[in-house]
Order: structure tokens, then C-alpha cells, then sequence
């Protein structure tokens, strides 16, 4: 009776759904008002429908990250224990080791007596050694020789090279990864002069090839050695053109130079 009742009420408010829509597994009594009755009807017609509604949402992507260019630097060229310094010079003409080639104009090798028993070495070309391709030249070689001539040398008795062979630009300080480009020609070079004593001009090329930290005082002030060469350090006579009030140290410091090598 109570069904029959709930099939008329429902029939007289428009709802055509059989009775066991809304009865459970329990058999459960559902009460459905008339008010809500045509919403219940509203939400299973869509539900039927199966239409879902997904809103809508922005999708972000991610840019690429940027590729990052890895820094190659080329390897040194091979030097080999037969090469006299002329095949040196033109392997170093062909060394792209460093991005000084790209500047230069021209290689500044080495210049002087090959079976020297001193060599003399700066730390980089000046503009003018890059323009004339030997070292010590301009106002510099001009003071270099007279430097020279107060110890009884000159350029005809000596052999005189750079640690790096190209001029840096804007005559800045070598850096240390050209030092090591060049590393191996320098080396070449004095296993071929074989000197017995190595003089090195200024703080910047005694730092780097003694592979220290020392003041310029401590430097002139001590004895080295180099690959089994004694080293002494002095002035470079670019350094004494700007500061024409150390002269006098220079000259003391070219004194020691004398009796040391003259006692080897």
C-alpha cells in the first residue's frame, strides 16, 4: 500500500521513475519532498547523460634551459727532444694553444747566441717587440743593452726569449693558462742553449716559473734554481723606465748578477 501510494505521488508530481530507483539493497525507505523531487529527476538526467565538466586550466611549459657552451681549450703543441730552434720557431708560428695568436703580429721566439751561458728572459712581448718579432727592442731593448754593457755583455754574447711568445693586448700581465701554452717552448729552448745561469726579468715571470708567491725584494734578494739552472731575478727594464729612482738597486742588483755568473 505504502509503494502504491509512493507510485501515485510520484506520478502526480511528474516524476516517471520506478520505485526501485529509489529504494537501496536494504530496501531502505527514501523520502523524496516534492520540492527537491525535480532536482533529484534534474541530477540523474545528467548523470545519464554522463556529461562532465572539466575546467579549464592553463598549461605552463617549461623554456628549454639555455645550453651552456663548454670552454675548450686546445692542447699545446708537440714538442719533440730533436727539434733544433729554428723546427721550435715554427711550430710555435703554428701554436693556437692560448687566444693570443689572434692578436699578435708577430711571434716573438727568441733572439741571440744559441750556446749562451746566460739567458735573459722577460714575461711577455711589448708592442714593439710584437711589431719588429725580437725581444728587447724600442726604448726597452735600449736600456736592456746598457744594462748589459755595465756587466761587460751585449746582445751578441747572451740568448734572450719571453715566457709567453705573443704579445698579450694592451701590453696587460700574461695569464697563467699562457704561460703554460708556452710552457714547453721555453723549456725547449734552454735544453737546447743549455745556459749555466738563468736571469729573470721582473716579479711577473719569476712568480710564475718559480711557482711562487715572493715579493720582487725577496725575489732579487734570492737564489733560485730552475730545472737544475741557477736563477737570479732583477728588474725588467720596462719597470725601471717608469721608475728611473730604482736605478741605483738595479745597478747593485746587475753586480750580484756579475760576480755569480763569473763564478760558475
Amino acid at each position: 500500500m505504502r509503494d502504491d501510494f509512493q507510485s501515485v505521488y510520484l506520478k502526480e508530481i511528474g516524476v516517471q521513475t520506478p520505485i526501485s530507483s529509489f529504494v537501496d539493497a536494504n530496501e531502505k525507505e527514501v523520502v523524496i519532498e516534492a520540492a527537491g523531487a525535480e532536482k533529484v529527476v534534474e541530477q540523474i538526467q545528467t548523470y545519464n547523460k554522463a556529461e562532465i565538466s572539466i575546467p579549464s586550466q592553463t598549461v605552463e611549459v617549461a623554456e628549454p634551459a639555455a645550453t651552456i657552451k663548454e670552454e675548450v681549450t686546445p692542447s699545446p703543441v708537440f714538442v719533440s727532444g730533436s727539434d733544433d730552434l729554428v723546427a721550435l720557431k715554427a711550430k710555435a708560428e703554428a701554436c693556437k694553444a692560448c687566444e693570443l695568436v689572434e692578436s699578435r703580429n708577430q711571434l716573438v721566439f727568441g733572439d741571440g747566441n744559441e750556446n749562451a751561458d746566460i739567458v735573459f728572459i722577460g714575461e711577455a712581448p711589448n708592442r714593439d717587440e710584437d711589431l719588429d718579432g725580437k725581444p728587447f727592442v724600442g726604448a726597452n731593448g735600449v736600456l736592456f743593452e746598457r744594462m748589459l754593457a755595465s756587466i761587460g755583455l751585449n746582445r751578441g754574447e747572451i740568448y734572450m726569449m719571453h715566457g709567453v711568445k705573443c704579445r698579450p693586448q694592451h701590453n696587460r700581465a700574461p695569464k697563467p693558462k699562457e704561460f703554460m701554452a708556452c710552457e714547453s717552448f721555453l723549456n725547449a729552448q734552454l735544453g737546447k742553449v743549455e745556459p749555466k745561469l738563468i736571469c729573470l726579468l721582473g716579479r711577473v715571470v719569476a712568480q710564475t716559473m718559480l711557482k711562487t708567491d715572493a715579493s720582487l725584494t725577496e725575489l732579487r734578494e734570492g737564489r733560485f734554481t730552475y730545472r737544475g739552472t741557477p736563477v737570479v731575478v732583477i728588474d725588467h727594464p720596462s719597470y725601471l723606465l717608469r721608475a728611473q729612482q730604482n736605478k741605483r738597486r738595479a745597478w747593485q742588483d746587475l753586480n750580484r748578477l756579475k760576480i755569480y755568473f763569473q763564478s760558475l
